[in-house]
């Protein structure tokens, strides 16, 4: 729990049980004053190329997007709105069925009105991404 009583672990096990989070079953795993990490294991819904067993790329880029929020809130110390403003996701791997994904994303600088931060999304290995992502979010829109 932050100083001011936001905590990010209750507000994600409120998040996983309803709506888009219940959905793509993103799960809190660990954060610090800056960043935050979430998992995403990769289900059979979530397969876009059955064929191959592939992810669809929608779902990591929504496990990166909430990872990248939830590292906002983080900096800030508490909850308020926030809005994605960009979101650049580099594709660089497939992930597959099975597959557990790991999303670490960190708030790396903050003005009076726009937050920034990058990450990674990978299966295991931080050294063999699945993605790079950068975003950009608009705080109190």
């Amino acid at each position: 729990m932050n100083r001011d009583g936001f905590d990010i672990e209750r507000f994600f096990q409120i998040a996983r049980a309803v709506g888009h989070g219940k959905a793509l079953g993103i799960a809190y795993d660990q954060s610090g004053p800056d960043w935050a990490q979430l998992t995403m294991e990769a289900r059979d819904e979530l397969v876009g190329v059955p064929a191959d067993g592939i992810v669809a790329s929608g779902a990591i880029v929504s496990l990166v997007d909430t990872c990248s929020g939830a590292a906002v809130w983080q900096k800030l110390d508490r909850f308020e709105p926030i809005a994605t403003i960009d979101l650049r996701l580099d594709y660089l791997r497939p992930a597959f069925k099975g597959d557990t994904l790991v999303a670490r994303c960190e708030c790396y600088k903050m003005t009076k009105a726009i937050a920034f931060t990058r990450g990674i999304a990978h299966t295991g290995d931080p050294e063999r991404p699945v993605a790079h992502v950068t975003g950009t979010f608009i705080l109190r829109p």
